[in-house]
């Protein structure tokens, strides 16, 4: 009811019909999208279409065919004597909610603003959610969905020449994989992206910022860690303690605390054993600087793990102790904090390591080669390991593995910051609009500095005093207003911009 009076908000059920796209590359030939398919097979996609005017193609028959019904309190378009033309621009959002939660519907008060402000189409894309639908469906759906809006733009009535994908927290994630998908494609990419508080890794790991989520009331890390392991698949681990139960919530808050320390512990000894050994070859390593940084995040670990565990390129060693924001001032010529070339310029690589050293790691007997039974043999278990090696047998059946040590939270399409730097070549330009008080601000400044490494435009702005989820409070106070029109601010620019500019932008 306070929201802003739009002329169109309309549920669209999108039909799990196969289409063809041109390939960027070369318009003649096209690739076939598929609809989604994973866990739960093919089914309809829903999209919440938003525009403050009533524009052409918004009313046309094909577009009324789709539209799904919302029960007896859903919004009719109004007939209007004259429609307006076409925009020029297009906005895809995808909501957050940590992959489980939330729908367009919940986030339709800002995008109401967002179109009135703006003045183009919103397309909200109403993805599948976790655990019933657990990674990779809500990115088939999403990717579905931006391909099926960007040829049928003229129905959402706009001529598509500016697209752009924009998206908080889980959201945030989706449009960073959306666009790696489409350029895996070669299809048409956005012409910008703008992330407000992404999600942009989702391996457990510490950092200064996770230590926000000890005393979060909006992302305690019990929440964060519940929210991966739904996203990635896994189940919940069973704490049975009955001391924690009884507790409450001082037991959530003292498991929680144990797991950040454990993390804590085990990337300080990791990162203590690699130092020494690196020091241990300061004289084969002269192109190296004798001045290595020492204050290091422990959540760089699955950055500077090797190539094996990764199973991608090496990746570059970030570091966040260089990191200056430039804070409001009166001489200062904006009031916005922004990282500059220099903070997000690339780091020099390093060997420091975090993985678990081998005096952590239990000592157990391998079992001989007769202990194996007929089955493993059959399956051909010897041939998958080098000769001489004896995989450990449980004889209690197969195990639950926690999600930190799965290998699908280091899938780049779900840990954008762990993708290639080949695959973050192909990002257009992105916007980042974080809040200082958010567990997962290391990752969007990772993340920021590793694409300012590969020379693309990016700009991070952290916004001082807000909380993970501004933009559903942004009715709240004058600061989360100024914030929402900060995302706003960089949609337009994303929006109006002809071209991406071959310098570092801002």
């Amino acid at each position: 009811m306070a929201s802003a009076t739009v002329r169109v908000s309309r549920l669209l059920s999108l039909p799990p019909e196969a289409f063809e796209m041109p390939l960027t590359a070369d318009p003649k030939l096209t690739v076939t999208i598929s609809p989604p398919l994973a866990h739960s097979g093919p089914g309809p996609v829903l999209v919440r279409l938003i525009s403050y005017d009533l524009r052409e193609g918004q009313d046309s028959e094909e577009l009324s065919s789709l539209v799904k019904s919302e029960g007896p309190r859903s919004l009719e378009l109004r007939p209007r004597p004259q429609q307006a033309p076409r925009s020029q621009s297009l906005v895809v959002h995808i909501h957050g909610g940590g992959f489980v939660a939330q729908t367009s519907k919940s986030h339709e008060p800002y995008l109401k603003s967002w179109a009135q402000e703006l003045g183009v189409p919103i397309v909200s894309i109403d993805y599948s959610l976790a655990p019933e639908a657990p990674f990779p469906r809500a990115l088939e759906e999403c990717f579905y969905a931006y391909c099926w809006a960007v040829k049928h733009c003229a129905l959402l009535g706009s001529t598509g020449e500016r697209i752009c994908l924009a998206g908080d927290s889980a959201g945030g994630n989706l449009c960073f994989t959306v666009s790696l998908r489409a350029a895996a494609y070669g299809v048409r990419v956005p012409d910008g992206i703008m992330a407000a508080y992404p999600a942009t890794m989702l391996q457990s790991t510490a950092s200064p910022s996770r230590l926000l989520s000890l005393m979060d009331p909006l992302l305690p890390l019990s929440v964060l860690t519940k929210c991966v392991s739904a996203y990635a698949g896994g189940e919940t681990e069973d704490h049975s303690d009955s001391d924690q139960k009884a507790l409450g919530m001082m037991g959530l808050v003292r498991r929680d605390t144990a797991l950040l320390f454990r993390d804590l512990r085990l990337g300080a000894s990791s990162w203590l054993h690699s130092f020494l050994d690196l020091s241990g070859h300061k004289s084969h390593t002269n192109s190296v600087p004798t001045a290595e940084p020492m204050r290091r995040s422990v959540s760089e670990a699955a950055l500077a793990q090797p190539e094996g565990l990764l199973g991608t390129d090496s990746l570059k060693s970030l570091t966040l102790h260089d990191l200056s924001l430039k804070g409001s001032s009166d001489t200062s010529e904006t009031p916005e904090l922004s990282l500059s070339a220099e903070t997000l310029g690339s780091s020099t690589p390093s060997n420091v390591n975090f993985l678990v050293g081998p005096e952590e790691a239990p000592e157990e007997a391998p079992k001989t080669q007769e202990e194996l039974s007929a089955k493993d043999r059959g399956c051909g278990a010897r041939a998958a390991f080098p000769e001489g090696f004896h995989p450990r047998r449980s004889s209690q059946g197969s195990t639950w593995m926690p999600v930190c040590s799965s290998p699908i939270v280091k899938n780049p399409f779900m840990s954008p910051l762990l993708a290639s730097d080949s695959m973050l070549q192909s990002l257009p330009p992105v916007h980042i609009v974080a809040c200082a008080l958010d567990p997962m601000l290391d990752d969007s400044v990772m993340f920021a500095r590793r694409l300012r490494g590969l020379g693309k435009p990016v700009t991070l702005r952290v916004v001082e005093d807000l909380p993970h989820g501004f933009l559903s409070l942004a009715a709240l106070c004058r600061e989360t207003r100024h914030a929402a029109a900060l995302c706003v601010e960089r949609i337009r620019l994303v929006l109006t911009q002809p071209a991406a500019p071959s310098s570092p932008p801002l």
